[in-house]
């Protein structure tokens, strides 16, 4: 009688990087929902169908993990915003449309959010607090560009402080993380989202 050959448990062989993409999507919830410290490789490693040693090919550490995880949100938000800048020839408009691509990706993938503020809030490594540093004025320094572009196209005011607005509009930005992170997101409906912005505006010509 011939027996059945044994099924391999082995998962597919993949290009590296391709793995590396596969690692790091398995871990941005896992670490979203339970943060940096309680996460654990194993079950990383089981949602991205590997074995825990194949994590520590790709990554020395789970810190290292971790901070690409982080990359991975910030890359999400930069290539989005950039394509939504690309597309409005109005500075001011495009940052408008910013604020509402934001509010609807918290609404449709909150473990953006949540691992940001994990990121903050959950976490005592030092390399961990630097990147979210960098990460945060990378996406400060985009805003702020938008806004001189649109002094520069007189669409604000000669006067204008163009880091100051830069500044409040993160301030926006943190009050709709706040509203996501108590439950209220009726509260700040689209409309209201609009009138902030235009607030927020009013140095326009």
């Amino acid at each position: 009688m011939q027996v059945p050959e044994a099924r391999s448990t082995r998962a597919p062989k993949l290009p590296a990087e391709e793995r590396r993409h596969q690692i790091i999507d398995a871990a941005v919830p896992i670490f979203a929902r339970k943060g940096y410290a309680a996460a654990g490789t194993v079950e990383i490693a089981q949602a991205a169908g590997v074995s825990e040693p194949t994590i520590y090919r790709y990554f020395e550490s789970k810190q290292e993990l971790y901070i690409a995880a982080m990359r991975r949100n910030a890359e999400e938000v930069m290539v989005n915003w950039e394509r939504i800048a690309s597309e409005n020839e109005n500075p001011l408009n495009a940052l408008l449309t910013l604020g509402q691509w934001y509010m609807m990706t918290l609404k449709e993938r909150p473990e953006l959010l949540s691992l940001r503020f994990r990121s903050v809030t959950d976490s005592a490594d030092p390399a961990v607090l630097d990147e979210a540093r960098e990460l945060y004025l990378q996406i400060l320094g985009f805003t702020e560009g938008l806004f001189v572009k649109a002094k520069e196209q007189g669409f604000l005011a000669p006067t204008t402080e163009t880091r100051t607005m830069a500044w409040l509009f993160m301030a926006v930005g943190s009050l709709m993380d706040q509203i996501n992170l108590l439950g209220l997101q009726e509260e700040l409906l689209p409309r209201d989202l609009v009138s902030i912005g235009n607030v927020l505006l009013e140095g326009r010509r």
